[in-house]
């Protein structure tokens, strides 16, 4: 067990964690592969409800979301079977310049996948963020889901 200082803040040991603990919850302990949890049908579909309350505009494909809506169970049986037999490979990226806040005149490049690719991308966070959240450090900022770059500034300035 590790010593706390007032003055910085260090984790204190916890009892060892296992991956297959969240995995598993039904209690099978071998886990060999992740990928086969993150193509499952169920998951794409989730994957695909996500992608469609985030709204957004299309890819390079020009496909919009209501395209895609209209064969969605194709694209979804589609994708699984690319994903499941590693023929999976990703459109272009749409390159938009997006104009920067408060400074009239100078842009940002800013990437658009295609909606298909949104739904793929969706799905690693879907089953990865549950097993893998848990073990990161309360103190942990970047990239997490409901965490910003203002609760880290809330938390050190605390």
């Amino acid at each position: 067990m590790t010593r706390t200082s007032s003055t910085r803040e260090k984790p204190l040991c916890q009892p060892p964690r296992r991956l297959t603990d969240w995995l598993n919850p039904d209690g099978q302990r071998k886990v060999h592969s992740l990928v086969d949890k993150v193509y499952q049908p169920k998951n794409l579909r989730a994957a695909w409800d996500k992608v469609k309350a985030n709204r957004g505009s299309g890819g390079s494909d020009g496909q919009s979301l209501e395209e895609f809506e209209q064969g969605c169970d194709q694209h979804l049986i589609r994708l699984h079977e690319e994903l499941r037999t590693d023929r999976y490979q990703p459109l272009p990226v749409r390159r938009v310049a997006m104009p920067k806040t408060g400074k009239p005149g100078e842009t940002r490049p800013l990437g658009i996948p295609a909606v298909y690719d949104r739904v793929g991308q969706q799905a690693m966070p879907n089953r990865l963020g549950p097993i893998f959240e848990p073990c990161f450090d309360d103190s942990s900022f970047g990239y997490r889901p409901g965490r910003s770059a203002k609760d880290a500034l809330r938390k050190m300035w605390r």
